[in-house]
């Protein structure tokens, strides 16, 4: 990713955490909506499982610029989702709700060019995660 992508996904990633629940609910119902069978692989009382999600949101999108840092954590959360049964075939889906519940959440602000930097790093970090469920 560019300086330049990078610097839009962190400016409205701000926004997007100061909807936070926000951000869970929508992107959860839509995500279950997307795949009914991805619904049994997630806890009933998603309040904790969506902090969780924030919190690995966030150092995802800051460790854009440090990824000696990000992508060992990155692999690891990778790896803890496939142990739960997320497999390589769910992440495009996942890209779906995630993009989804970017342009329900940041609004006019969610551009083509917002857009494109939100789907880079998306598939960036998605990558890493395959590769650890793989590996």
């Amino acid at each position: 990713m560019n300086l330049h992508a990078i610097t839009l996904v962190q400016a409205s990633l701000e926004r997007v955490m100061q909807q936070g629940e926000t951000v869970v609910a929508l992107f959860y119902a839509h995500l279950f909506m997307l795949d009914p069978a991805l619904r049994t692989l997630f806890p009933p009382d998603l309040s904790e499982h969506g902090r969780s999600f924030l919190a690995a949101l966030q150092l995802g999108v800051n460790g854009l610029l440090a990824s000696e840092t990000m992508i060992p954590a990155i692999k690891q959360i990778g790896y803890l989702h496939a142990r739960h049964g997320i497999g390589p075939r769910h992440y495009h889906t996942f890209g779906q709700a995630w993009l989804w519940t970017l342009a329900q959440v940041l609004g006019d602000t969610f551009t083509e060019e917002v857009a494109e930097a939100w789907q880079e790093a998306f598939y960036l970090v998605a990558g890493l995660m395959k590769e650890a469920a793989i590996n």
